[in-house]
């Protein structure tokens, strides 16, 4: 189980990447042919924010198992124990939530828009949002993981500011 969890987090590293680069291909190719040229292709703007759309939800899973996501540090960089412990176990049930609601209404949204192309690609809309509930889902993963984590690990243990 660990050596399919550990390929899957290279795939989506790799995707994340890759995406990336054709993201910054595709914005730089938009601006050499307007300013060069005085011609823009009528997809690559449109291109270029959907691979943003998929570049920051295939991101969230692999900074949430690092514990990278922006938090209020102004708290737990002060306390430890079993307030640090009971702090990032509300936070992350407020999370886990947070992402269930992101889940289901991105499979609503998904659902609602397959009908519907996009203006200039005409790609049906449903594969740009897709990556909605998927990437919530595996993010839900992680800090379910963590949540876990947190709950069998000791408070004693837990040191101040330290990310869990």
């Amino acid at each position: 189980m660990g050596a399919a969890i550990a390929f899957f987090e290279k795939l989506l590293k790799w995707l994340v990447i890759v995406l990336n680069g054709l993201m910054l291909l595709l914005v730089f190719a938009q601006v050499i042919t307007r300013y060069c040229f005085g011609f823009t292709p009528s997809f690559g703007e449109e291109l270029a924010r959907y691979l943003f759309v998929w570049v920051v939800f295939l991101s969230l899973p692999l900074v949430a198992k690092t514990g990278g996501h922006m938090c209020i540090e102004t708290i737990t960089s002060r306390v430890s124990g079993m307030t640090l412990k009971v702090l990032t176990v509300c936070a992350d049930i407020f999370s886990l939530a947070f992402l269930t609601v992101m889940v289901v209404c991105g499979l609503q949204m998904v659902e609602r828009t397959s009908f519907q192309t996009s203006p200039a690609m005409m790609l049906p809309m449903s594969y740009v949002y897709a990556v909605i509930p998927f990437g919530c889902a595996v993010m839900w993963l992680y800090v379910a993981k963590n949540l876990v984590t947190v709950l069998k690990r000791p408070a004693s243990t837990l040191g101040k500011g330290e990310k869990v």
